[in-house]
């Protein structure tokens, strides 16, 4: 792919990443001349729901890094917003049945979250304990020195070490496991609606998401940000919008993400559950995968309890299959695919941090690269 993704955390003011990226938005990695001469910019703005068009200080930012309106019939084409949030809305509206089958289904998922979530509370709970009653045995041994002790302990005293290292790592493993059948359940639901409503044979949807569709595919820059998350990912997910950001990032689009925007581009969405009496990590949702190799947190530092070895050790173990990688205000992560994945921590006034399974964090400063190094190091 020739496109490539840059990463933000949680900037505070749009208009800073965009004056930040500048260099960046005035070039081009796109393979189609016309694309690369027209600089079109979109903008999705989905998650800041009813003020989904409160982007002016976004354009003027763009203005001021000399990309020029170009107004047609009244509009400028250069900087489009793909207004997700109301053509998902405006569609509802025109298909009362449709969006009632909709809502049963978010429903449902929803039912299938509070069920998921107790599931994982129990087993986070569980979790706790064990590692609480090992510190009576091992006091000076971390998580990541448990989990990767295969000893056999002798005695009382040992046989209960080894009964709680077991049951420790088996609620990981639960976890893990947990986590799995969400996706798969969610995905299971999400397909079953659209066969049961024929959504992809809908004249007004078909004709909705091919406009999002060539509006995606002939930008030359898109802005994902962030705000209420379900809101985004609802409308990026009803109108089947992974192919054409997909597309669009093999063309050579350079995508700026923020917060929720970040998410929306792993494999997985792991979100932070501060709202429930114990605060837990747990799976939000599929995300669309364009960045397959690591599983991003944003807000690091305000959700992360980054000095805690134990907590990141379960972090790296419960989310195996990715690096985790933790960003926040002023950190930038750059993602590139050819001729294989690179990422390269950006920002100046902050790093990346990375977590691995013994506990570490590494701050990665601007120009180092994580990926493929962090890769090679682990093996």
């Amino acid at each position: 792919m020739r496109g490539s993704v840059i990463f933000n955390g949680n900037i505070q003011a749009e208009a800073d990443f965009v004056e930040r990226a500048a260099d960046s938005l005035r070039s081009s990695r796109h393979s189609d001349p016309g694309v690369v001469r027209a600089q079109k910019v979109v903008l999705v703005t989905a998650g800041w729901t009813d003020n989904e068009y409160q982007e002016a200080h976004i354009k003027k930012a763009l203005y001021g890094i000399g990309i020029e309106p170009d107004y047609q019939a009244g509009h400028d084409q250069r900087v489009q917003n793909l207004a997700l949030y109301h053509r998902y809305q405006e569609f509802l509206e025109k298909r009362p049945a449709l969006a009632a089958a909709w809502q049963e289904c978010e429903s449902m998922m929803e039912g299938a979250r509070s069920q998921y979530l107790e599931k994982n509370s129990f087993f986070c709970a569980s979790l706790r304990r064990s590692l609480q009653h090992l510190r009576d045995y091992l006091p000076n041994d971390s998580l990541a020195d448990i989990l990767d002790n295969t000893l056999l302990f002798s005695g009382r005293r040992g046989r209960l070490v080894s009964f709680l290292s077991n049951e420790l790592r088996e609620m990981l493993q639960l976890l893990q496991a947990n986590d799995d059948r969400m996706v798969q359940l969610l995905t299971d639901l999400d397909e079953q609606f659209a066969e049961d409503t024929g959504l992809a044979y809908d004249p007004l949807w078909i004709s909705i998401r091919q406009q999002l569709s060539e509006c995606i595919l002939s930008a030359n820059s898109l802005f994902l940000f962030g705000g209420n998350l379900g809101a985004l990912h609802r409308c990026l997910t009803f109108f089947r919008l992974r192919q054409p950001l997909l597309e669009a990032l093999r063309r050579g689009t350079t995508f700026y993400t923020v917060s929720a925007g970040s998410l929306m581009c792993c494999e997985r969405i792991i979100i932070y559950n501060d709202f429930e009496h114990e605060r837990e990590f747990q799976l939000y949702d599929r995300g669309f995968g364009l960045i397959r190799e690591l599983q991003l947190f944003p807000h690091c530092m305000d959700r992360i309890q980054t000095d805690d070895r134990d907590n990141l050790t379960y972090l790296s173990h419960r989310f195996r299959h990715r690096v985790c990688v933790g960003l926040n205000q002023e950190s930038f992560l750059e993602v590139e695919f050819s001729p294989e994945v690179k990422a390269t921590s950006l920002g100046t006034r902050d790093g990346v941090y990375v977590f691995d399974r013994q506990g570490n964090k590494a701050r990665y400063g601007a120009g180092e690269v994580i990926l493929p190094r962090y890769e090679s190091e682990k093996s």
